[in-house]
């Protein structure tokens, strides 16, 4: 891809720099697609070998009440994170951002710090290369840190004070309120219901498999309705 120096137009530079993007994005999809479908099935090796190995298996109910709610919870987000973080991180940066996880706190915000530092125009070919090599440090730094941390983990566990340890009790409750802060913040309103649907879901007499799928459906529906009246209102005047 090299260009001979004695034939240099401002017409080939453009020709050859096309290529050399083509040849990228196409490298790009061929790395990207294997190393994210490999990744998907790895994913299912910890909890087959667990299940059928170990003979822990927990029964298909379990399991489809939990999938069920959690693609309720961020189902949609499957769907809109590639399409709104895309115009930033391109083609590579995509593929790496979700490969490495951590896009909004991590991926992004480095990916745009590259891209300033050098002073490329977003969605520049320039920006789309200043990005990936943001990702990719971001992601070698989180990599080495959490190593570190798997490496110490057992030491650190071990040190740490009775007292101290029965609050990690509390650890999941308080991602769970910690995420339903993140999106409640944009629409109180909607937070509120949330709480209130889940609590009362919570404590009725309910099938004990079925309350996050209910609870999730009846927080969907609540929310669909207002916003149905919402747009009633704003077409009636």
């Amino acid at each position: 891809m090299s260009l001979n120096p004695e034939k240099v137009t401002p017409e080939n530079v453009a020709t050859e720099t096309t290529n050399g993007m083509e040849h990228f994005h196409r490298k790009a999809h061929f790395w990207g697609r294997l190393t994210l479908f490999t990744l998907i099935l790895m994913c299912f090796v910890p909890p087959l070998y667990m299940s059928f190995i170990l003979d822990t298996h927990p029964g298909w109910g379990p399991i489809f009440t939990g999938l069920v709610g959690y693609a309720g919870f961020i189902g949609i987000m499957w769907v809109l994170e590639p399409i709104t973080y895309y115009p930033t991180l391109g083609i590579a940066g995509t593929y790496l951002a979700f490969l490495t996880g951590n896009i909004a706190n991590m991926c992004l915000p480095c990916s745009v710090s590259a891209q300033k530092a050098i002073g490329a125009e977003s969605g520049s070919r320039k920006a789309e290369i200043a990005g990936v090599f943001g990702i990719a440090i971001a992601s070698l730094v989180n990599i080495i840190v959490i190593v570190l941390i798997i490496l110490g983990g057992t030491y650190i566990l071990s040190i740490i004070p009775p007292a101290v340890e029965s609050s990690f009790g509390f650890v999941l409750p308080a991602i769970f309120g910690a995420v339903l802060g993140q999106f409640a913040y944009k629409k109180p309103t909607y937070g509120i219901i949330a709480v209130v649907v889940g609590m009362a879901v919570l404590f009725s007499p309910i099938f004990g498999l079925i309350k996050i799928a209910l609870c999730v459906a009846l927080t969907i529906s609540i929310i669909l309705f207002m916003e149905k009246q919402k747009d009633k209102k704003a077409n009636a005047n």
